[in-house]
């Protein structure tokens, strides 16, 4: 071997020695996958597999797929952006093709995972009732959330209150007195909750502790609620009632405009409300919600036959539609101002 050869193969040895740079730009051929990119990009391989599964519109298996397996995804792209930030610190050059690739599949992931951007895609949507629905109070309500425009009902992302609604009262325009600091400012709380539909209380909790304005409980998202099933496959909820508030029991038979509770603030809410939905299953939230319309209301002093109250663009400004009975739960039960005061004793709140 000649000297100048020998020299040149010296320089190249040298140079592949040569500690790499943070920055130093990687051959292709020298690029080699590492465990934690790969898993990267098999976890956006699998979100998208998830995606495609729950807008088959499948039942069950997609609500799975969207309610568990999406957001189960998101949440493990924490964990292997930390692995990955690590192996490019301590394994230079950082920028490598596969890490790029990888870190682009876990942002998507998490992206995908965290925030909905579509209308929940339930099997459910040409599914009508065979019996009447009316709204489940007395006076009016501003409807803070409802209908089927994401804008105007956040629920609309969720598999099982898709069609879900939230109610308040209004005095003169306002839902509370004074800055709304107390529960009993509120005119919602203790506001009678009626029966919008005859049918078997199948489920109540009535324990759970009322929170002050602005605070709630995010592990028991219903809160204090009734559930009753109006038919075969048909489970209505109304949920963030007041503690201890509940005047029926579980296997009771209750008919439609029969006092059942009373508005609170229990459960992940933080100021008082009702929330109504319809679903398929008594199992929330692994079901998929059913279109709940009202008949014969007046929503802005127009009377509805039967159709959605639409929330507001601003939740919190109250401007979605002002709703009430047409005709009375008094005028339409036959009962009398003096019978529709009287309160039935609580009954069993667990």
């Amino acid at each position: 071997m000649s000297e100048e050869t020998r020299e040149e193969s010296t320089t190249e040895e040298q140079a592949q020695q040569k500690p790499r740079g943070l920055y130093e730009r990687l051959k292709s051929q020298d690029d080699g996958w590492e465990l934690w990119a790969i898993i990267g990009v098999g976890l956006l391989g699998a979100q998208l597999l998830a995606y495609a599964v729950a807008f088959m519109r499948l039942g069950h298996t997609s609500v799975i797929a969207h309610s568990v397996v999406i957001s189960m995804l998101g949440i493990l792209t924490m964990p292997m952006m930390f692995w990955g930030l690590i192996r490019a610190l301590f394994r230079p050059p950082v920028w490598r093709l596969s890490r790029t690739i990888a870190f682009g599949s876990l942002l998507t992931v998490g992206f995908l995972g965290n925030v909905s951007l579509f209308p929940a895609p339930v099997s459910t949507g040409d599914w009508t009732a065979d019996h009447e629905y009316h709204l489940p109070f007395d006076g009016k309500w501003v409807t803070l959330a409802g209908g089927d425009d994401k804008e105007r009902n956040y629920h609309l992302t969720t598999m099982a209150h898709r069609w879900g609604y939230d109610f308040a009262p209004l005095v003169d325009g306002n839902r509370y007195e004074g800055d709304g600091s107390n529960l009993e400012d509120h005119h919602c709380y203790g506001a009678t909750v009626r029966a919008p539909v005859s049918g078997e209380v199948v489920q109540l909790l009535g324990s759970e502790r009322d929170h002050p304005p602005g605070e709630y409980d995010p592990n028991v998202i219903l809160g204090n609620h009734v559930v009753i099933k109006a038919g075969p496959d048909e489970y209505l909820f109304m949920a963030h009632l007041r503690n201890s508030s509940i005047k029926v029991s579980t296997g009771d038979r209750v008919e439609a405009g029969d006092p059942v509770a009373e508005c609170g603030n229990s459960g992940r809410t933080q100021t008082p409300h009702l929330h109504v939905h319809l679903q398929n299953s008594l199992n929330f939230p692994m079901s998929e919600s059913l279109p709940l319309r009202f008949s014969d209301y007046l929503a802005d002093a127009e009377h509805v036959e039967e159709g959605m109250p639409l929330g507001g663009t601003d939740y919190e400004r109250a401007i979605g539609q002002i709703v009430e009975n047409r005709i009375s739960w008094t005028e339409r039960r036959g009962e009398s101002a003096e019978n529709e005061q009287e309160e039935a004793p609580p009954q069993d709140q667990d």
